[in-house]
Parts: structure tokens; sequence; C-alpha cells
């Protein structure tokens, strides 16, 4: 599955407003009809522009996150580095 470029949300929002239904929207830009269903209601009333940046935005919430908070990394190196550098210390 791919995201819908800028230029067919652009699309989408000239043929709204020249009042095509969604299935009509899909054929021409080769999509699903619920792929533009879904898109059509992120934004109301639709606008090209705030529906992109409103999709670039939640873009960084799928996929993989880190999980090492910078507390736990202060954790993990006071418990597990610090016996490892005291004893590399000690005995050079």
């Amino acid at each position: 599955m791919t995201s819908l470029s800028s230029q067919e949300r652009t699309v989408i929002q000239t043929l709204l407003e020249l009042n095509y239904s969604v299935r009509a929207i899909a054929r021409i830009i080769k999509r699903s009809p619920s792929t533009v269903s879904i898109e059509i209601h992120q934004v109301t009333p639709y606008k090209a522009e705030i529906a992109h940046a409103l999709a670039l935005k939640k873009r960084h919430l799928r996929g993989r996150h880190d999980t090492l908070t910078p507390a736990i990394a202060v954790f993990l190196n006071h418990h597990i580095c610090s016996p490892v550098d005291k004893k590399s210390v000690e005995n050079p």
C-alpha cells in the first residue's frame, strides 16, 4: 500500500468540487473507492493541502519506534557499564 501523493489529493479535491462520486474519483486516479472515501473523511471540508500535511504528520507514527528512553539508557549505563569500567581501571 502506498500513500496518496499531493497531486492525487489535488485531483480528489477538484473532482469533489465538480460533484464527482467517490467511485468515479477512484476510477480516475486508479485507487480503491475505500481509499478515496477514507481520504475525504480525514478532513472536512476536504482541502488537498491540509489533507497532505496531515498525512505527512501521521506518517511518523507508523513503523518501529525506539524503546530505549534516556532514563533507561542512564540506568543501563550505571548498572551494566560501570562495573566493567571499574575493573578495567583497577586492572590495567
